[in-house]
């Protein structure tokens, strides 16, 4: 099975029910969990407000600030992921995955830039030396608009939000391998299930996120991007119950 190609790591160590050990990794997904949702709280509420203004803007317009700044510089660049897992009948798998990133800089009215990845659309439209609109909302650019397109970007209290939320679904991780398993069976393992269970809030999350401050688009994208959070959970999932095929 899976976990004997590892023969190298420590046998497991099960924890009795009532164990110290075990209440102790209670108590700490527990906290690790309140502590993600108590710090999300502000986020998301400034979140919700942003969305009140993206609402606004849609029915009414006009509803975010506006500033006169230009196209600094443009830039292409890949990055490059591998995943590598193991089957239930051990054979080793790889899947390397190559991505190109479109990357515009703006600099605003008071000399400062800003680069942000832009979608390949907007990309081609945004010319170095152009000028921009760009959008504000409580003093931060969450928008660029040149030659009739636009290129709207999280706010700070969203990228926030996202960081605590990753904490929380730790934490709540945490809980259920206290309450639920509990044995030690090296660091090799507690680092691998920790990838595997983060690995699969990545996308959701971010769903989440983007729902919150831009509302649900109920069009094919959405559709599209269910079906990416599925198959990356579903990795992640397999990765994680394939290691526990012995319990």
């Amino acid at each position: 099975m899976w976990l004997r190609r590892f023969s190298r790591l420590p046998s497991r160590v099960s924890w009795p029910g009532h164990s110290l050990g075990r209440w102790i990794v209670v108590a700490l997904g527990l906290g690790v969990l309140v502590a993600g949702l108590v710090g999300a709280a502000g986020p998301y509420r400034q979140t919700r407000e942003f969305r009140e203004t993206v609402a606004c803007d849609r029915s009414v317009g006009d509803c975010f600030g506006s500033e006169a700044g230009s196209i600094a510089a443009r830039r292409t660049y890949t990055t490059t992921s591998t995943t590598t897992y193991t089957d239930a009948n051990g054979q080793t798998h790889t899947n390397t995955t190559t991505t190109t990133h479109h990357e515009v800089t703006w600099q605003r009215a008071n000399g400062s830039r800003q680069a942000r990845d832009v979608s390949s659309s907007f990309y081609a439209k945004a010319k170095e030396g152009q000028p921009a609109t760009l959008r504000l909302w409580r003093g931060e650019v969450v928008g660029v608009e040149v030659m009739g397109d636009a290129q709207w970007f999280l706010p700070e209290s969203g990228a926030t939000l996202n960081g605590w939320l990753y904490l929380a679904f730790f934490g709540l991780g945490v809980l259920l391998w206290g309450l639920l398993f509990g044995w030690w069976d090296g660091f090799f393992m507690l680092a691998f299930r920790t990838f595997a269970w983060m690995f699969m809030s990545f996308l959701p999350v971010g769903l989440v996120t983007d729902t919150l401050a831009y509302g649900l688009d109920m069009g094919t994208g959405l559709a599209v991007e269910i079906a990416f959070i599925l198959f990356f959970a579903g990795i992640g999932a397999s990765l994680l119950i394939g290691s526990l095929d012995r319990w």
